[in-house]
C-alpha cells in the first residue's frame, strides 16, 4: 500500500455494531508510568535515513531490532529505468527524490543484552532497490534462535534471480548471513507480501500481510494496491511448510478490500484479534481502521465480527498482547488498550509512538516501542533516527 495515503480522518461509527472507546479501565492506570523516549540509532549520514523498524525478543531474552538504512548523495544519481519506474509505480509523480536507486541500502540489525539500555550493531547486509524499504518489519526469532525474515521480492527489480513475490530468508548466526529464498505461495497463482511474522504460544509461526490471486510480478504496484486482501498462513515447523492462505475476512468483504497492512494479537483462548488498515468501503478516497476476530477452530481460525474500529487511522497497525492480559494498539495518534477482545478500547495517557511502530514486552515487564522519526519521507528531506519509547 502507498504509505503516503495515510489519513487521520474521523471514522464514522455504526450504531450497535461498532466497538467503542471508553475511559476508566484498569489498564489505564497500570500503563501510564515511567514513560521515556530516547534515540538509539542515527545513520552515518546527515540527514539520516532509517525507516521501517522490526522488533522481537530472542530466546535468551535479548532484544533485536531491524530497519532500512540509506546513505549516499542526495543528487546526481542515475534514476531507475523507465520500465522499472512503470512497474513499481515509483517514484511518485513529481517526487524524484523518492527514487533510492544508486544509494547504499542496508538492512541494519541491532541487539541489546541489557533490556534496551545499550545497543550493538550485529549486521548490515546490502540490497539494491528503487524503493525505500523491502524488509525489516517482517522479522522474528524461532524458539531455537533462528531469525526469520519476510521479503517482498517484487521490490528488488535489480536482482533478476530473486523471486518477485513474498519469500522467507533465515539466519542461524544472529543475522550475519542469510539462507536462500523460500517462497511462501505458488508464484504462478499468487502474489504474497509478508508484513508480519509472529510466533504463537504453542511455537507455531504465522505470517500476516497481503495476498492477491494473480501470478507474481504480473501487475504494477498501483494495480496491486487494489487487489490485496489480508493474508494469514501458519506453520508447525518454523516456516518450512505452510497451511493457507487462511481466510481472514468473510468472502463478501474481500472484494476491493484495498490493503495488505494488518496485525494480529493472540488472545489467551487462542483467538486472534486483528486490526486492519483498509480502504473505506463507504468512501474509497480515504483509509480507515477496521478490526476483526479470528476464532480458533482446531489448528486454524474462522473470521468473525469484521467491522469498523473506533481507533484513529495511521500507518501499519501494531498490536501487542501483554503478559498481564490487555492488548495494546500502538500508533502515532496514541495508544489504546482492550481487555475484552476489542469490544471496548481505552485511550491511555501516553504520547503517540514514532512512525510505523513495532513493540515488545521486555523480561522486566516494560513495554518497549520502536519507530523512526519523520514519516514516509523522500531521501534527504528529514533527519530520521530510530527511537525507543518505554513505559510500564
Amino acid at each position: 500500500m502507498n504509505r503516503r495515503q495515510t489519513l487521520f480522518a474521523p471514522l464514522a461509527l455504526i450504531a450497535g455494531t461498532t466497538p467503542v472507546c471508553r475511559p476508566g479501565l484498569a489498564e489505564q492506570a497500570a500503563a501510564s508510568r515511567d514513560h521515556q523516549r530516547r534515540t538509539i540509532y542515527h545513520s552515518p549520514g546527515t540527514p539520516g535515513f532509517t525507516s521501517w523498524v522490526g522488533a522481537w525478543v530472542m530466546p535468551d531474552h535479548s532484544l533485536m531490532i531491524s530497519f532500512t538504512q540509506a546513505t549516499g548523495p542526495a543528487a546526481g544519481r542515475r534514476p531507475a529505468p523507465q520500465d522499472v519506474q512503470h512497474r513499481l509505480s515509483w517514484p511518485p509523480a513529481g517526487r524524484a527524490a523518492y527514487d533510492m536507486t544508486g544509494l547504499d541500502l542496508r538492512n541494519v540489525h541491532l541487539r541489546s543484552r541489557d533490556g534496551g539500555k545499550t545497543w550493538d550493531q550485529v549486521s548490515a547486509d546490502r540490497f539494491q532497490s528503487c524503493m525505500n524499504g523491502v524488509t525489516g518489519e517482517a522479522e522474528t526469532a524461532l524458539p531455537n534462535g533462528t531469525v526469520v525474515r519476510g521479503v517482498w521480492g517484487y521490490y528488488l527489480p535489480y536482482n533478476p534471480e530473486l523471486p518477485k513475490t513474498g519469500y522467507l530468508e533465515r539466519s542461524s548466526d544472529g543475522t550475519r548471513t542469510w539462507g536462500r529464498p523460500e517462497v511462501l505461495l505458488d508464484p504462478d497463482r499468487y502474489s504474497a507480501w509478508p508484513k508480519r511474522l509472529r510466533v504463537l504460544r504453542d511455537g507455531r509461526l504465522i505470517v500476516l500481510g497481503g495476498v492477491a490471486s494473480v501470478p507474481a510480478n504480473s501487475r504494477t504496484r498501483n494495480e496491486y494496491n487494489g487487489l490485496f486482501e489480508p493474508l494469514l498462513m501458519v506453520s508447525r515447523n518454523g516456516g518450512k511448510t505452510w497451511k493457507g492462505p487462511i481466510p481472514v475476512v468473510p468472502p463478501d468483504q474481500r472484494r476491493n478490500w484495498g490493503g495488505e497492512e494488518f496485525d494480529a494479537a493472540e488472545l489467551p483462548n487462542g483467538d486472534l484479534l486483528c486490526v486492519f488498515r483498509r480502504t473505506d468501503p463507504q468512501n474509497r478516497s480515504r483509509e480507515v481502521r477496521w478490526q476483526g476476530l479470528l476464532k480458533k477452530s482446531g489448528d486454524s481460525w474462522k473470521p468473525e465480527r469484521v467491522r469498523p474500529a473506533p481507533l484513529p487511522h495511521s500507518g501499519h497497525p501494531e498490536l501487542l498482547a501483554t503478559r498481564e492480559g490487555p492488548v495494546f494498539h500502538i500508533a502515532t495518534p496514541g495508544i489504546h488498550a482492550t481487555s475484552d477482545a476489542g469490544e471496548t478500547w481505552t485511550r491511555l495517557e501516553l504520547p503517540g509512538s514514532a512512525y510505523y511502530p513495532r513493540s515488545v514486552q521486555a523480561a522486566d515487564g516494560r513495554i518497549l516501542v520502536f519507530g523512526h522519526t519523520g514519516g514516509d519521507d523522500a531521501y534527504g528531506a528529514v533527519d530520521q533516527s530510530i527511537v525507543m519509547d518505554s513505559f510500564r
